[in-house]
């Protein structure tokens, strides 16, 4: 690549990378705005450890019959679902006094929001207009929120074999009742969602509930159907905001700490490999904007400490890929081989062994994923979508970049450049 081709691409890459990481980690007000601006960073999800949250302690209104351990764990594992489904992986509930439970929840800030997002404790009921139940929950296989054709937030249901026959048959009945008695109610417990009309009977094991007035609220409502009724009627005890428990500033102190930090893999990585190591440096560079802007378009993604940690973990994995790389490459030099040679063979060989490494991370943060809840979830989601992320940066785009680097300086230069050595030099 010629030295003048190189440095257009460099600068490009320089822009794209100064402007993309002012609109990842940049807040404030805008000039003639009322609005202030707030970075792709500021759209991730926080936990409370970083950004507070609200409490609430659920009362059983009721005395809970038989095995009261057995009947909150079930309970716990109804609502961390739902909580799950909403995309606070980093909720915590615990039982408190013995029978109450304590639900934390990140980014909250008032009772109703609880309450909403942990959902009504009722059954889902389809009703007539005098409130006779013809279908139930039972009946209801699964429930997905999306849009409908005009764009409004809608909950698709899909019928069991058996709920596909009664609600065929509570169609039929309510399409030949008179206008404004013609419609079926679905009732969350005894909160009315939608009361659709039915015009004909309906066969089929599809179904949508419309009237929902956004998509997060659609998607609270197919949680809770998915998830099931709680078997313990709760009303809501104390309730009290919370602040953030690792204090105020801490997350800017660790963006701060973070790039004191790759400016040191940066230093570390130039005096160790020269040209190789500015490449390394911009794709490291690229690799931070990219999964800022992967971390904010998933909706799963609640950074919390331990997430943090994940994010850490996978940004040493891509310096790792490099290293390994780097070290295959001055060993192919060091046998005899020239600097273009060598690169393509250093790359070839080391990524097997970067392959191996990563997907081994990646599977351990599935079953993680999988397997467990609250901050370790939101570790391993953190660390699954970096080290997918570094392996993109530190395989390809490096390779890339130590063609675009290389074409800075002369070719009877390169190798020294590079820091490339024979053997017996």
């Amino acid at each position: 690549m010629s030295k003048r081709k190189s440095i257009v691409i460099l600068t490009v890459l320089a822009i794209l990378i100064a402007f993309m990481g002012f609109a990842c980690f940049a807040s404030g007000p805008v000039p003639g705005s009322i609005k202030d601006y707030k970075g792709i960073f500021g759209v991730i999800g926080k936990g409370i450890d970083l950004n507070g949250g609200y409490y609430a302690v659920l009362e059983p209104k009721d005395e809970i019959d038989g095995d009261v351990d057995a009947a909150l764990n079930a309970a716990i594992e109804t609502l961390r679902s739902r909580l799950d489904e909403n995309g606070y992986t980093e909720a915590t509930i615990t039982v408190e006094n013995f029978t109450n439970l304590r639900v934390e929840i990140p980014e909250v800030d008032n009772a109703d929001e609880v309450m909403e997002l942990i959902g009504d404790q009722g059954e889902l009921t389809f009703r007539s207009h005098d409130n006779t139940r013809l279908v139930y929950g039972k009946d209801v296989a699964d429930a997905q929120a999306g849009y409908d054709a005009d764009g409004n937030a809608v909950v698709y249901l899909e019928f069991t074999a058996e709920g596909q026959k009664a609600f065929a048959a509570a169609t039929e009945l309510v399409s030949g009742y008179s206008d404004g008695e013609n419609y079926l109610a679905i009732y969350l417990g005894e909160r009315l969602i939608s009361s659709p009309t039915v015009s004909q009977k309906i066969d089929s094991r599809q179904a949508e509930i419309t009237g929902i007035e956004s998509i997060d609220e659609a998607k609270t409502i197919a949680s809770v159907i998915k998830s099931g009724a709680l078997d313990i009627e709760f009303t809501v005890g104390a309730t009290q905001k919370m602040s953030a428990t690792l204090g105020e500033g801490v997350l800017n102190n660790a963006i701060i700490a973070a790039g004191i930090g790759l400016l040191v893999i940066f230093a570390i990585m130039i005096v160790f490999y020269g040209g190789m190591g500015i490449a390394a440096s911009i794709a490291l560079m690229i690799y931070v904007v990219l999964y800022v802007c992967v971390l904010a378009i998933f909706p799963w993604v609640q950074l919390t400490f331990p997430g943090i940690a994940g994010i850490v973990l996978s940004i040493g994995m891509a310096v790792d890929a490099n290293v390994i790389i780097f070290d295959r490459i001055k060993e192919e030099y060091a046998n005899g081989k020239t600097s273009k040679a060598s690169i393509a063979a250093g790359f070839k060989r080391a990524l097997i062994t970067v392959l191996d490494s990563n997907v081994t991370t990646v599977l351990a943060a599935i079953v993680l994923w999988i397997l467990c809840s609250g901050s370790i979830k939101g570790f391993a989601i953190t660390l699954f979508l970096g080290v997918l992320v570094s392996m993109f940066t530190a395989v390809l785009v490096t390779k890339w970049l130590i063609n675009v680097v290389g074409g800075l300086v002369k070719e009877e230069n390169r190798d020294r450049f590079f820091m490339l050595r024979r053997r017996d030099a």
